[in-house]
């Protein structure tokens, strides 16, 4: 009887230890599980942003990617829209380079003003 016992703890032990296996899980950790992620920067009288593998820098943009001179972003909020897409570019492995239209659709103010 204690046998059967044990035999079944085990078991459950063993069923347990495999579903946190394929389900992912870690223990103690906070961290998404994406490692990409971006961080918006005070450039001037702007924004820019930089975009991160975990601790290591792949991404700094002081300014407005394709924008004729070195202009910021004019708020956090824009320079953070456009990090996103460039991670969102990334993690479908495209080039992160953005388009004229992507930034008009990104509604960067001043790719809507013309």
């Amino acid at each position: 009887m204690k046998r059967i016992l044990v035999a079944y703890i085990l078991i459950a032990v063993v069923f347990g230890l495999l579903f946190l296996n394929f389900t992912d899980y870690t223990f103690g950790s906070t961290k998404s599980k994406n490692p990409l992620h971006s961080e918006t920067f005070k450039v001037g009288n702007g924004y820019g942003y930089q975009i991160a593998l975990e601790d290591k820098v792949l991404i700094r943009q002081e300014y407005i990617p394709i924008l004729e001179g070195k202009k910021p972003f004019t708020s956090a909020e824009d320079a953070e829209r456009t990090a996103n897409r460039v991670i969102t570019k990334l993690l479908r492995k495209e080039s992160p380079i953005l388009t004229l239209l992507e930034l008009k659709e990104l509604q960067i103010p001043e790719f809507n003003s013309k």
